[in-house]
């Protein structure tokens, strides 16, 4: 069975685009009553490497290019369009810098070579208002097919993150899950395209308070 390695090939010089989607929705209980609301980013980036060291570290500068918020009908400018951003990536796509906090990123992957149906997990610590300490997240990952079209080598990911309660304070819980994919194309080391919804589900008996919420990413390479 084929064995394929997951890395990021990078030169100096290298500029690729990408289109990002961040697409919430909202939905609250609160004593009888019932609230919805929804909010979409739609953002392009250019993403140009800087330099790379020989032990594979890249740094990558991301330019928003355009981008806009719809807030249920209104639409608006993205306020940052034109920011840049500058990373420090390994070969495995994770980041051990940024100049400044994103919504986005690319997956990163475990070291040495992988084939079809090999599993792996990965911790993710997010933040939540009301704790102290951050939530751990445990994501599991398994490459599922090996794929050839439209001349792309692809490895197709999937990742789940099982349901993880937490206590925020007393009586409030919040449960978090998440489901995805990712398409990396592994001969030329490079994302094709990465789609994860993430669930939250706050609860607060007590109150007669619910809250859930709907998170989609996608980002899908355009050059």
């Amino acid at each position: 069975m084929e064995s394929i390695y997951l890395e990021y090939k990078v030169s100096k010089g290298d500029v690729t685009r990408y289109a990002t989607t961040i697409d919430t929705k909202q939905l609250m209980h609160e004593k009888g009553e019932q609230r919805e609301s929804s909010n979409k980013i739609q953002l392009m980036m250019t993403q140009k490497v800087i330099d790379v060291t020989n032990e594979g570290v890249s740094t990558v500068e991301i330019t928003i290019d355009t981008g806009v918020i719809t807030n249920g009908t209104e639409t608006f400018p993205l306020p940052n369009v034109g920011q840049k951003i500058t990373m420090k990536m390994k070969k495995t796509g994770e980041i051990i810098y940024t100049s400044s906090p994103v919504d986005f990123s690319q997956p990163s992957f475990p070291e040495g070579p992988k084939k079809k149906k090999d599993r792996w997990d990965a911790i993710s610590k997010i933040n939540a208002p009301g704790r102290p300490e951050p939530i751990e997240l445990n994501y599991k990952y398994i490459l599922w097919d090996i794929t050839n079209s439209n001349g792309l080598d692809c490895a197709e990911i999937k990742v789940s993150c099982p349901e993880t309660a937490v206590e925020l304070q007393p009586g409030v819980t919040q449960k978090i899950s998440a489901t995805g994919s990712t398409s990396f194309e592994y001969k030329k080391g490079f994302l094709v395209r990465s789609e994860v919804e993430t669930k939250t589900l706050i609860e607060s008996p007590e109150n007669d308070v619910n809250v859930s919420t709907r998170i989609g990413v996608k980002v899908e390479l355009i050059k």
